[in-house]
């Protein structure tokens, strides 16, 4: 009796701690956690060693995004490497990875990842405008009014892409 009894009271007291543990874990995914709660939640989830690959690398994502908004590029450059190496095919990583390195001014590592990116969902507009940005950045005009064109064309009412070819025809020299 007095083990039950025991076991009772330890339950008791371990509850509370699973609940935070399990909410905790939910943080990873929610769009209502702070990054610092999004980042625990990850974390605690990536560590657990109870996730199948492909969850793996969402969570890797999830908490590159959530270092970004922390402004921790590094960090999140890192996640989003490593959700890459998890899921190769992982396009949204591509993407992500891709911003933070254009956010570093990085435009060589931005067209690799956003190239890859288009090869993996070739109909993703935002990922020709974000390309053609970098080669912008470049000074690779031909290239990036391209992009931007292309951007156009899968998305017809795509503004950020009209207004950012029209930035470049203002600087492409006649």
């Amino acid at each position: 009796m007095r083990q039950v009894l025991i076991s009772l009271i330890l339950a008791l007291i371990a509850a509370p701690a699973w609940a935070q543990t399990v909410q905790q874990l939910d943080w990873c995914s929610s769009p209502h956690a702070s990054a610092d709660q999004r980042i625990a939640g990850c974390t605690a989830r990536i560590q657990s060693g109870q996730e199948a690959a492909a969850i793996l690398a969402e969570d890797d994502n999830s908490r590159g995004l959530a270092y970004d908004g922390n402004g921790l590029r590094d960090q999140a450059i890192a996640d989003y490497t490593q959700a890459i190496a998890v899921k190769p095919n992982y396009a949204e990583a591509y993407d992500n990875r891709g911003a933070d390195y254009g956010r570093k001014g990085l435009y060589d590592q931005v067209i690799a990842d956003y190239t890859k990116a288009i090869a993996l969902e070739p109909d993703d507009a935002r990922a020709y405008n974000n390309r053609g940005n970098a080669f912008a950045g470049k000074g690779r005009y031909d290239q990036a009014i391209a992009d931007f064109t292309q951007a156009i064309a899968l998305k017809t009412d795509y503004a950020r892409a009209y207004c950012n070819r029209g930035a470049v025809y203002v600087r492409t020299p006649i």
